[in-house]
């Protein structure tokens, strides 16, 4: 009887010790985790940098040129209208939409972790007027940014809007911006 107990309380024993012990790798693994880091200083300047190409490929009009600026399968968003997804379906509708137009951006903010960058903003599209003229169109843009294997930022969604109401008239100035020359 009394060796019986003591195979039991042995038996209790070595459950409890395999439950703790199951919990302290638990406890262990879960710690030994990766957690994503915020940006770098390095990866804001690159952001930086890639917003800057951004807007000197838009001012050129070269369409395919700002589509590669873009994932792959990256949706864009833009006022009004219908998602557009994809490299070439972004090309295609800023060549309808924008060609002629040209662009100034104000960076306000770039957050992020580990591969992925939200970056905010402000926008002047510099719209022609048909006089030789330009009317600007002031509004403000969403960009997620994800980081590619070769070290480069592409843009994965982009949604833009204007601040004028429908139907209002463009301004005649960027509070900004000057009219960006075409390099």
């Amino acid at each position: 009887m009394i060796m019986r107990r003591i195979i039991i309380l042995k038996e209790r024993y070595d459950m409890k010790l395999s439950i703790i012990n199951t919990a302290l790798v638990a406890v262990f693994l879960t710690a030994c985790q990766s957690v994503p880091v915020y940006l770098s200083p390095e990866d804001h300047s690159e952001i930086e940098l890639s917003s800057k190409n951004w807007v000197g490929t838009y001012n050129q009009n070269d369409w395919e040129g700002l589509a590669a600026l873009f994932m792959p399968g990256a949706i864009m968003m833009p006022p009004n209208g219908h998602v557009v997804e994809g490299r070439d379906a972004i090309a295609k509708w800023e060549k309808v939409n924008e060609t002629g137009f040209r662009i100034a951006f104000k960076l306000e903010t770039i957050e992020g972790r580990g591969e992925l960058a939200y970056v905010r903003g402000r926008s002047c599209v510099f719209i022609p007027d048909g006089t030789g003229g330009y009317g600007v169109d002031v509004g403000k843009f969403l960009e997620v940014r994800k980081q590619q294997s070769n070290g480069d930022w592409l843009i994965e969604v982009d949604i833009f809007n204007s601040n004028l109401g429908a139907g209002a008239d463009l301004l005649g100035t960027c509070p900004f911006a000057n009219l960006p020359e075409v390099q």
